[in-house]
């Protein structure tokens, strides 16, 4: 069993697998489908063992039990040995004669083989099951093996999706605290992990706000967008059209092999004027609403990053965020909240300009992706404070923060 005697390792892994209460999966039901029908057995499972219980990744029948103490198990025996263990005849063997599945299930027969990850740790096993005891050959045996060697790439695939989870949470931005501004965002993916990016920073006298929307879902947008933010965060210390322009060369070469495209809306905002110079590569998806609750739409003139060919720098659109102003920057995913229309977007300005609360709006947002939504939902919403007549600035929301909403939080 290498590192995994005491079962402490296989426990962590499994966690980190994060499929022990999931739902089925075809990509493991798949593979016991075929098993059953290539042995010709009526049961056959993908199992995860921990040091204390067994958890089936494949029930084969409505409402089986989907976990239960190892020590009941078969396959306690199976991740004691690097090869197929086989038992023709479950009654006549000591080590399984009591076990319940002996007992009360029928179970005559037993085959199985541990499932182990890149570097010999041992997390489950596949195994076959029959009500009546049967012989197995060495072409089977060979046959189970590669069976099992199938399960293990498929558990692979989980635990580099659940990294890849951890990496796209890592790249979220914490939520910041700047005087006299609020800046909060919620993004809802369409599926695990969204091909939607946001971002800001500030180094006290200026904010930078990012939101891209690369073509696609899932892991190759979310992994392309990544990019996108580790290319502008290089230059987060120049003006919009600096940065972009410096990073748009690598980024074009990078989204035309992967013969993908990105909208951009990259802003730096002058914290002592609300100075707002911008960047929009495509996206156009940005309403600027006023203390007085009039809005206007702002407009992109430029391509998006990867269909810009052009040798004609980008340059930089302005607007004056006054106080008791606010920029509402959205992905298009945020047009199935409304009629599909650029409408959307005054629609949301107006409901976030009737109370001016950051909480009740992403709520708001958050309900109606869950109804309508088919693709990537984000939202940014950068609000200058009011000021007092002491000139003070007047807070109108309670806190201060990113409501950032992952398919961990189940948005």
């Amino acid at each position: 069993m290498g590192r995994n005697e005491n079962g402490t390792a296989r426990a962590a892994l499994i966690a980190a697998l994060n499929l022990a209460d999931a739902s089925p999966s075809e990509r493991f039901d798949r593979i016991v489908r075929i098993a059953r029908e290539v042995f010709g057995v009526p049961l056959a499972y993908v199992n995860l063992l921990d040091d204390e219980l067994l958890h089936t990744l494949t029930p084969n029948v409505p409402d089986e039990l989907v976990s239960g103490p190892v020590g009941w198990s078969f396959c306690q025996l199976t991740v004691r040995h690097p090869g197929p263990t086989v038992i023709p005849d479950t009654t006549a063997d000591p080590r399984t004669a009591d076990l319940p599945g002996v007992t009360h299930r029928g179970v005559r027969f037993y085959a199985g083989v541990p499932l182990i990850l890149t570097g010999g740790d041992v997390v489950g096993t596949l195994c076959l099951m029959d009500t009546r005891p049967r012989d197995f050959s060495a072409p089977d045996e060979a046959a189970l093996i590669d069976f099992g060697r199938w399960a293990e790439r498929a558990l692979a695939g989980a635990l580099d999706h659940d990294r890849l989870l951890d990496v796209v949470a890592a790249l979220t931005p914490p939520p910041l605290e700047v005087a006299g501004y609020r800046i909060g965002a919620i993004a809802v993916p369409y599926g695990d992990v969204s091909g939607d990016l946001h971002d800001w920073w500030s180094d006290g006298e200026h904010l930078t706000v990012t939101l891209a929307d690369v073509m696609g879902k899932e892991q190759p947008a979310a992994l392309l967008a990544a990019g996108v933010r580790a290319a502008l965060r290089q230059h987060q210390g120049r003006g919009p059209a600096a940065a972009v322009n410096t990073a748009e060369p690598a980024l074009t070469e990078d989204l035309g092999r992967a013969g993908a495209f990105a909208t951009l809306f990259h802003a730096r905002v002058a914290l002592d004027t609300g100075l707002v110079e911008s960047i929009d590569a495509g996206h156009g998806l940005v309403v600027h609403l006023g203390a007085d609750g009039a809005h206007r739409m702002l407009r992109s003139h430029g391509l998006p990053l990867g269909l810009h060919h052009g040798t004609d720098p980008r340059t930089a659109g302005s607007i004056v965020l006054a106080p008791g102003d606010a920029l509402i920057v959205a992905s298009d995913g945020a047009l199935d909240l409304g009629n599909g229309t650029v409408d959307t977007l005054a629609d949301l300005a107006r409901t976030f300009g009737r109370t001016r609360d950051l909480d009740a709006f992403f709520e708001t947002v958050r309900l109606r992706s869950a109804e309508r939504a088919e693709d990537d939902v984000t939202v940014i919403v950068l609000a200058r404070e009011r000021q007092a007549p002491d000139g003070r600035n007047q807070r109108t929301s309670s806190r201060t923060a990113d409501a950032e909403g992952t398919s961990a939080a189940g948005v």
